[in-house]
């Protein structure tokens, strides 16, 4: 009978935070995505706003109302420059959480490997017994059967 991995609980805690690390990877990139999109949805919102003003300002404006335009249009673009800091945020923590699940896998891999190596020695040492176990067999038998020659 096979021997008992010891570092099998290591192995399985390793795999655990692989699983752990993949999921918080998803979530990552999951906030990284919804931030793009709202950036997406300020340059919509932004375009459509100018188009406006556009229109507005062939049908002629009074000053106020071009004055309105204009602050809301700069309020639009420092809310644009502030999602793309906020894009840039999200990638970092991305880029943070890929490397943390790379040293994971990494990790796992290493008891993989020493898993591995324990499971193709104790197929040797398993081998090897049973390998004895026929010898003992045959050399009994044997002895049995020349008693019975003589």
């Amino acid at each position: 009978m096979p021997r008992y991995f010891s570092l099998q609980p290591l192995h399985d805690l390793a795999n655990n935070r692989v699983e752990a690390a993949t999921r918080e990877l998803a979530s990552l990139k999951q906030q990284w995505q919804s931030q793009e999109d709202k950036l997406k949805q300020l340059y919509a919102f932004q375009v459509e706003y100018r188009q406006r003003l556009h229109n507005t300002l062939t049908q002629g404006v009074d000053m106020t109302r071009m004055r309105d335009f204009q602050v809301f249009l700069h309020k639009l673009d420092l809310a644009i420059r502030q999602q793309q800091v906020e894009i840039e945020h999200a990638k970092m923590r991305w880029e943070s959480g890929q490397r943390a699940w790379m040293e994971e896998r990494r990790k796992l891999k290493t008891y993989d490997v020493l898993k591995i190596r324990h499971q193709h020695k104790e197929a040797i040492r398993e081998g090897r017994i049973e390998q004895r176990e026929q010898d003992e067999h045959a050399r009994k038998s044997h002895a049995l059967k020349k008693p019975m020659e003589e």
